[in-house]
């Protein structure tokens, strides 16, 4: 199941399960009046406040987008949100939830390992990171997908007990590869 994450309630875009709900409360986000992705420019031209604004508008339009499932705009406005904010593991994370959600696991799991490095204690990272593994598994029928899908689920829940859907999946991915 895809994630995703950020500042505007959105559902969650993926192809496993039911849709998760995360906010975080933000005023003014259910807008819906971005029409077109913001045009790329050279950051190095702009300053941190218009850096940050042409960020926010990028990461609202990408939000847009997914809430729409359209997701060649989605990827295009957080490719650009990233650029923006380097730091941004948000829209680093909703680009690999995009990702996943078109079909190219390993596109997603390349961004969830760079997320990780950042922030090493993501405990939705590692669960989507896990579904990401589990999705190669099964396109490429490799114990070592599995493998890894089953590692990244049990670190999500280290950091993370409470979740019985990735309990689930790791009683359903059974104890033998």
């Amino acid at each position: 199941m895809n994630i995703i994450k950020g500042t505007i309630p959105v559902v969650a875009i993926g192809l496993l399960s039911s849709a998760l709900l995360m906010s975080s409360g933000c005023s003014n986000m259910n807008d819906n009046r971005i029409s077109a992705r913001p045009a790329v420019v050279n950051e190095s031209q702009l300053s941190p406040a218009q850096k940050q604004s042409r960020f926010a508008e990028a990461y609202r339009a990408g939000m847009m987008y997914a809430r729409q499932r359209s997701y060649a705009e989605a990827m295009a406005a957080f490719e650009e949100a990233s650029r923006m904010r380097p730091d941004s593991t948000e829209s680093l994370f909703n680009l690999a939830a995009c990702y996943e959600s078109v079909g190219d696991p390993l596109r997603a799991i390349g961004i969830y390992n760079k997320i990780l490095r950042i922030t090493p204690n993501d405990a939705d990272c590692y669960h989507n990171l896990g579904t990401s593994y589990m999705k190669l598994y099964y396109l490429q029928k490799s114990p070592s997908w599995k493998r890894m899908a089953i590692a990244a689920w049990e670190n999500s829940l280290k950091l993370r007990p409470d979740q019985p859907k990735i309990k689930a999946y790791l009683a359903r991915s059974g104890d033998t590869l």
